[in-house]
């Protein structure tokens, strides 16, 4: 997959004129005339550089110039888009189905955004996008951490990161019955830590260490069954991660990078806002990437 870091590198023209000079950032040039595309590398100094090869990556049919303006910063967008065109197109996407220069099936999709700049994905290959597990639960519906993730990725402060998020959530209203209780009113549940008095022998408690803490400190010695919810530590099926993983937990020394099922992760505390989660993401991204590629 060739899918420029940065769309100052991609330049465009109408037709071919290969004495031209090139901006210094360019690296690849689209010709409308054909179309065309190429890798350029150039020579000289100053804004303006010589051009001293054009070498051409995909020309004709095998190129589609999208027609709606879409985000260019959305990394994600665009390979996801471009895959489905591609395969449209009847053509594998991936790169060991990379099609040569005169090949007739779209392996290219250029996309212009709406400050006009451009860009393009040839050969997309979705599964270089990291997919994420996000393990929270729920109510509140949807859960308070892809909430935060889906407005994040709305506003564009992931659009980068070429990142896909899988909810792995736990739905706790299954736990509800007699002598079960909540740790606080907020979920919108049954009996609550934080506001019914436990009038039960032995109550079920569906939260987590603190809130069997909670209830020890007001009923010592007093016996109770826990079920684990939280996120970082349930052993619940739901709660397995699969792949690098983003979670949250109300200790807050235990913010940072975890793991959990032999997979890489982050944690967040429970009152975290959009700017850390947001960081949370970044570092976790930076690190998985780095594991990958062995640095």
């Amino acid at each position: 997959m060739i899918f420029p870091e940065d769309y100052k590198q991609v330049g465009i023209k109408d037709g071919e004129r290969r004495g031209d000079p090139v901006y210094f950032s360019t690296r690849y040039l689209i010709s409308r005339e054909g179309p065309s595309l190429y890798e350029v590398s150039s020579r000289g100094e100053g804004f303006l550089r010589k051009v001293q090869d054009l070498r051409l990556l995909a020309s004709g049919s095998q190129i589609l110039f999208y027609k709606e303006r879409v985000d260019t910063r959305n990394r994600t967008l665009l390979i996801d888009l471009a895959a489905e065109v591609c395969l449209k197109s009847g053509k594998e996407c991936g790169p060991a189905h990379a099609a040569a220069p005169g090949a007739g099936t779209v392996n290219t999709v250029v996309f212009h955004g709406p400050d006009e700049h451009i860009t393009f994905v040839k050969d997309p290959d979705p599964s270089q996008v990291l997919a994420i597990d996000v393990l929270d639960v729920s109510p509140p519906d949807p859960p308070w951490l892809l909430y935060v993730l889906s407005r994040l990725e709305e506003c564009g402060i992931l659009s980068d990161l070429m990142v896909r998020f899988v909810p792995k959530v736990l739905d706790i209203r299954g736990y509800e019955g007699e002598g079960v209780y909540y740790p606080c009113r907020a979920a919108g549940l049954g009996r609550s830590l934080d506001s019914d008095a436990v009038l039960h022998d032995r109550p079920k408690i569906v939260g987590c260490e603190v809130s069997r803490e909670i209830f020890l400190a007001g009923h010592p010695h007093s016996e109770y069954d826990l079920v684990n919810v939280c996120p970082l530590s349930s052993s619940h099926r739901a709660l397995q991660p699969s792949r690098p993983f983003l979670t949250r937990c109300c200790r807050s020394e235990r913010r940072g990078p975890a793991a959990k099922a032999g997979q890489l992760g982050m944690a967040v505390h429970w009152g975290d806002g959009a700017w850390q989660i947001a960081l949370a993401v970044r570092q976790l991204a930076q690190s998985v990437r780095e594991r990958r590629d062995g640095r």
